[in-house]
């Protein structure tokens, strides 16, 4: 079947009057687990494009969400040594593009943009006895970071920053694209293929390393829970890891690389 003979039978088989599919669709409280999800797709899809099949299986596991266990977004799997690699999928923030000061670089401003990377799920007090064994940390130690990853979660995140330029309207409440003159700059910065701004933002995709991204004392990366008692080695992955561009720099500063740049990254979790 194509996809819209496909659409036909789903509304069937769920009772949903295909009529107003796209009035269900676009509700506020339906758009973002929807954009979430179609998301994973889009990285299966530009993965499959960019790693060599020859070495590279790329999918998209379907499967029912456990409460407490972690779903698998992507899988890719290298074919030589069959090792699986888990792809965790997050888009940015809504509205997260800043351009601030800096002192510590020469141009003295950086681009930030923030990724949403967090559970979707905060975890209970029930879920969290019986995960923190599993995840070899205390109860005490989870329960403050209830709604967060540690690195063991998945191997590596990867991003789209379309949303750090998107803002919900106040009065109608839809998702609207917004960018301010300096993030439009920034944009034209980092645009290679001279594409529509709007379409080169979501098609811009990075990825990092769990690891690279946890707090801990090798990345800097400093916790903000004010009961954490380890906040410069928790070891837990913030709600919101930052990525920086210096100003008129098309490459992230620091862990990040482009989706483009994926398999050499990727090779370096094989070896």
């Amino acid at each position: 079947m194509n996809w819209t003979d496909t659409l036909v039978k789903f509304c069937g088989e769920y009772n949903i009057p295909i009529e107003y599919l796209a009035d269900v669709l676009s509700d506020p409280k339906v758009v973002p687990m929807i954009r979430g999800k179609a998301f994973e797709f889009s990285v299966a899809a530009t993965l499959s494009k960019i790693l060599n099949p020859n070495e590279w299986k790329v999918d998209k596991p379907i499967v029912n969400s456990q409460l407490g266990l972690h779903d698998t977004d992507v899988r890719v799997t290298h074919l030589q040594s069959q090792k699986v690699l888990t792809v965790e999928c997050k888009l940015a923030k809504n509205g997260s593009y800043r351009r601030i000061p800096s002192n510590k670089l020469s141009s003295g401003y950086v681009n930030q943009v923030s990724v949403k990377c967090m559970r979707s799920r905060t975890l209970g007090t029930e879920m969290v006895e019986k995960l923190a064994p599993k995840l070899g940390v205390s109860e005490k130690v989870l329960a403050v970071h209830n709604d967060q990853y540690l690195p063991s979660n998945f191997d590596v995140v990867i991003t789209s920053i379309g949303n750090a330029f998107y803002k919900t309207n106040s009065q109608t409440k839809e998702f609207e694209w917004n960018p301010t003159l300096q993030a439009i700059k920034f944009l034209q910065t980092i645009n290679s293929n001279s594409i529509e701004l709007k379409d080169f933002a979501f098609s811009c995709m990075y990825i990092a390393k769990s690891n690279d991204i946890a707090i801990n004392h090798s990345t800097g990366v400093v916790c903000t829970r004010k009961k954490c008692d380890n906040p410069t080695n928790c070891g837990f992955i913030p709600n919101y890891p930052i990525i920086l561009f210096e100003d008129g720099n098309k490459v992230p500063l620091l862990r990040w690389v482009s989706i483009e740049d994926s398999e050499s990254l990727l090779t370096t979790l094989i070896i």
